[in-house]
């Protein structure tokens, strides 16, 4: 496979695929994009904190507002894929059911549930990392960090598991590359380099952890991953960034 060495598009591609910024150009397909991935979450992160670094509202408002930035940039791509998984992804459900449910547009009551649940842990865990970090610009790279870090998981969920069918995941799975790899592992140690040393081994651990389980899980339910799959993975993993992140010292 021919090597694009285009960046600049590639990081437009990123853009363009995790975010509601417009981009009035062509760019490339997913795959190619992919290493910029975390780059992309990081400058969500870091755009959406400005409200909690620099406002002087109650933590918990500055928390909601960040928040809401993060689903508007997004347009709530990836909670959009939690969702989807909570409603499919039931016992007893064969894996037919399961992609029925997931294609569906609408959202059921597990979905629901799991979508509220998860907002809930994260504007919690928002709030006590505005509290835990004096420092506006430490509180701007805790939260880039988060988010950064939440889509190199995505990468390496891609990197390791097996697409289930065609679409979305496929391109991420069946498309793996060595700078793709590279990217993730440079880009994690990147935002590692914003945690306390203590932190690391943790922060580290604990997102390997989250991948194999999910890499596990859905190899066990789906035969594989589908692009769901991945915006499960990466709301839990921003979520346990932040409770990292945000526990007392």
């Amino acid at each position: 496979m021919a090597f694009n060495w285009n960046l600049p598009l590639r990081f437009l591609g990123a853009v363009q695929f995790l975010t509601l910024v417009p981009v009035s150009r062509s760019t490339v397909p997913v795959h190619e994009s992919a290493p910029f991935f975390p780059l992309v979450g990081g400058l969500i992160g870091l755009a959406s904190s400005i409200p909690m670094a620099w406002l002087s509202l109650p933590a918990g408002i500055e928390a909601a507002l960040v928040l809401m930035l993060q689903l508007w940039i997004t347009g709530m791509l990836h909670e959009d894929g939690l969702a989807d998984i909570a409603d499919g992804v039931r016992a007893g459900r064969t894996r037919e059911k399961i992609f029925e449910i997931i294609k569906d547009s609408r959202v059921g009551s597990y979905g629901a549930s799991a979508l509220c649940v998860g907002l809930l842990l994260r504007w919690q865990g928002l709030e006590a990392v505005g509290n835990n970090f004096a420092s506006p610009w430490q509180v701007m790279g805790v939260v880039a960090a988060s988010e950064g870090l939440s889509r190199c998981a995505i990468l390496w969920l891609g990197m390791i598991t097996p697409a289930a069918k065609p679409g979305m995941g496929a391109y991420l799975s069946e498309n793996r590359s060595a700078f793709t790899l590279l990217a993730s592992i440079v880009w994690a140690a990147i935002f590692l380099g914003m945690a306390s040393l203590q932190l690391i081994p943790w922060m580290l651990g604990g997102l390997v952890l989250l991948v194999l389980l999910a890499r596990h899980y859905f190899i066990l339910r789906l035969g594989g991953v589908v692009g769901d799959c991945f915006g499960a993975l990466q709301q839990a993993s921003v979520i346990y960034c932040l409770v990292v992140f945000a526990w007392p010292k």
